[in-house]
């Protein structure tokens, strides 16, 4: 593959880490498409741009397609066929029954869309090395999916790709748990990796990065989603009421709290030059317009002018850092 000896030649390791945000993930395939377009030759994909693509939740989708050899623009017409029937929203179950007793959306249309999309496709399909997050509630553990890295990590290589996206993807009070195999209950990954990029390191450094390995530099390409720049405080009010009060905010906090803790931590990682990380480099929506469908953006907002405005969005953050994109892939 022509970007591999481009790699080896310069023995960095490059990742690709895209952020969980639900819908809001049409915005990080854009941005993508966008690089794809303006950077890559004819026949380049992400499977053989980077050594290793990371991806929670609606990230995680993303990243699996793309392990695939999938264009960025292929993915984005999977959000836009399937997105409103995913998040359907029955107003009466919106409202009131999925508050209470249940979950807002059935899993189903997700289901049918993703294997619609990935058909029986399992982790030994894949292109280059994945890592996808989730969390097996039945043990109260986190855990990633990924390749065979180094001919021992055996466990996932026959699982679906359905299987996994449905898993990582499964955020609590918006999708049931998915099961399958002897998994019993996993649930989004981005309760406690929303941002991939710090455990997407430790994988390269485990086993490909340092003294002894292929590589010895680590480039970090890290895609975010509008989802941080969504304005969401806790009122008085909501600090001293129940389980309804808070509802909405248990998901999208750990989220964003999760997405910036990792960002910072990198920061701070790749400023230390004794370490591995020589490029770092974060494309998401900082500050969002003045616009009455911007204060209707969310997890679930699936509808023609949402994806409008992240196609905007994507735009206007794709070329406010076109000169640092330019840079990364050149030293890539």
């Amino acid at each position: 593959m022509e970007s591999n000896n481009i790699i080896n030649k310069h023995k960095t390791f490059n990742i690709l880490s895209i952020d969980g945000g639900g819908i809001l993930g049409l915005y990080s395939a854009e941005v993508l498409a966008l690089i794809e377009k303006e950077l890559f030759k004819k026949g380049t994909t992400f499977s053989n741009r980077f050594n290793l693509i990371a991806g929670t939740s609606t990230g995680g989708i993303i990243a699996l397609a793309l392990s695939l050899g999938y264009s960025p623009t292929e993915i984005s017409g999977l959000y836009k066929l399937h997105g409103e029937k995913i998040f359907h929203k029955s107003y009466f179950k919106y409202l009131f029954r999925n508050w209470i007793f249940t979950n807002r959306y059935s899993s189903l249309p997700l289901q049918n869309a993703l294997t619609e999309f990935f058909g029986d496709k399992t982790v030994n399909d894949c292109k280059t090395n994945i890592c996808i997050p989730a969390i097996d509630v039945s043990n109260c553990q986190p855990i990633i999916f990924k390749t065979n890295h180094n001919g021992n990590l055996t466990r996932d290589i026959d699982v679906k790709l359905t299987d996994i996206a449905l898993a990582t993807s499964a955020a609590p009070t918006y999708f049931p748990l998915h099961s399958f195999g002897y998994y019993r209950g996993l649930a989004d990954g981005g309760l406690w990796q929303n941002n991939p990029a710090l455990f997407a390191i430790i994988e390269a450094c485990t086993y490909f990065v340092g003294e002894d390995k292929e590589y010895d530099s680590i480039h970090i390409l890290s895609i975010g989603n509008p989802l941080s720049a969504i304005k969401e405080t806790v009122s008085v009010e909501t600090r001293k009421s129940g389980l309804i009060k808070w509802a909405s905010k248990m998901v999208t906090m750990p989220m964003k709290i999760s997405s910036f803790g990792v960002h910072n931590i990198i920061n701070f990682l790749s400023r230390n030059e004794a370490l591995s990380i020589h490029k770092y480099l974060r494309i998401e929506s900082q500050n969002l317009p003045d616009k009455p469908e911007c204060k209707k953006l969310s997890l679930d907002s699936a509808n023609p002018k949402t994806y409008k405005l992240l196609s905007e969005l994507s735009f206007n953050d794709f070329t406010k850092n076109k000169a640092d994109i330019i840079k990364f892939f050149k030293e890539a």
